[in-house]
């Protein structure tokens, strides 16, 4: 607005000024203030319209402002002189003088160029009209200014408060979704040997348990080594089916083998999505290694509407999902929260003595 005011109104002072050029005026004078105004204008703009600030500049206008005041006795006609309203170019300059040192400068300093502006007016013309209206422009200019930086001020603290509040609720998400994929991991690892051994599936002089042991316990190292498990993952493309062929041929210790179909074609999904998808696979494969009851299992992977749907089929005892007991997470978290967590979904279709189908969802 400062670049606005100074840049028309000098161009609009320089029209008037040789437009109404009449004496006591000097053409001279005229010349030189007028020339010289532009000039300044060009430099105040651009300087004002640059990357920074430049507080000088500022102080220099007002300065320019002054100088023009005190010397308008050889820069305007007499009848403009003798008007008591401000009707002559300099009072166009004086004017936005007032204005710019409002917006621009802090107070009291903008106050006091106000009235100085003024009384350099009244010095160069004679006290009059124009001179008192500089003053009650720079007075409403001011308190408008204030207006406008308390409201800044609020906007600024309402705006830091609720920056602060998504930066807590953010935190707040991020620690508990640490805290799920932790649970997760123990799940599929520690608490299903716990449960084995509890089970007699595994017992104590079984050569498989050492094994087991020893993987669970390079889990819980890896997670004190580095707390942030749910730490960012990238989101470039990473080949699901590659994800899913390594879950499927991986030796399950303590549990029994598995004849797994593979069916699944090349598809790059990001790299979060993969992961979900390959570990709801592996809670999958354990499920029906544990219970099932069989060792035929399908795995396949196809198009589901922009994304990919993975599904797991067994044709083994089945059981009923909504009998499933609160306190087991293996589907609930291990499976359907990792979907959940991605933005995909899961769901097992299942009845006694009629196998089970899981089926893993994504799109984008």
């Amino acid at each position: 607005m400062a670049a606005v005011l100074r840049g028309t109104s000098a161009v609009g002072a320089t029209v008037v000024a040789v437009v109404g050029f009449a004496p006591p005026a000097r053409s001279l004078w005229v010349a030189v203030a007028v020339v010289g105004l532009l000039l300044w204008s060009f430099l105040f703009t651009v300087l004002t319209l640059g990357p920074k600030p430049y507080p000088w500049v500022y102080a220099g206008d007002v300065a320019v402002v002054l100088v023009l005041c005190l010397a308008q006795g050889n820069l305007v006609p007499a009848d403009v002189l003798g008007a008591s309203a401000g009707s002559g170019w300099i009072d166009m300059i004086a004017g936005t003088g007032v204005f710019i040192a409002q917006f621009m400068l802090r107070q009291p300093v903008a106050m006091a160029a106000a009235i100085a502006i003024a009384a350099a007016h009244a010095a160069g013309a004679g006290i009059r009209e124009a001179s008192v209206v500089l003053v009650l422009q720079g007075l409403l200019a001011a308190a408008v200014m204030v207006l406008l930086r308390h409201g800044a001020r609020r906007a600024d603290l309402a705006l830091s408060e609720k920056a602060s509040a998504r930066a807590s609720a953010g935190a707040r998400s991020a620690a508990r979704t640490d805290e799920l994929h932790q649970q997760r991991l123990l799940h599929d690892t520690v608490l299903a040997t716990l449960t084995m051994v509890g089970t007699s599936s595994i017992t104590r002089d079984s050569a498989a348990l050492p094994q087991r042991a020893a993987a669970d316990l390079a889990v819980i190292e890896d997670l004190r080594a580095h707390p942030s498990t749910a730490r960012t993952v990238a989101h470039d493309p990473a080949p699901l089916d590659v994800a899913l062929r390594t879950v499927v041929v991986t030796h399950r210790v303590g549990l029994r083998p598995l004849d797994i179909e593979f069916d699944v074609p090349p598809l790059d999904l990001p790299h979060e999505v993969v992961e979900a998808l390959s570990q709801g696979l592996a809670e999958a494969l354990t499920n029906v290694a544990q219970h099932a009851d069989t060792c035929a299992v399908r795995v396949t992977a196809g198009p589901a509407g922009e994304g990919v749907a993975v599904e797991v089929h067994d044709e083994g005892r089945g059981f009923d999902p909504s009998a499933v007991p609160s306190h087991r997470r293996g589907l609930r978290e291990s499976v359907y929260g990792r979907m959940s967590a991605v933005g995909g979904s899961a769901r097992a279709v299942s009845s006694p003595g009629a196998g089970t189908r899981v089926v893993l969802r994504w799109e984008p």
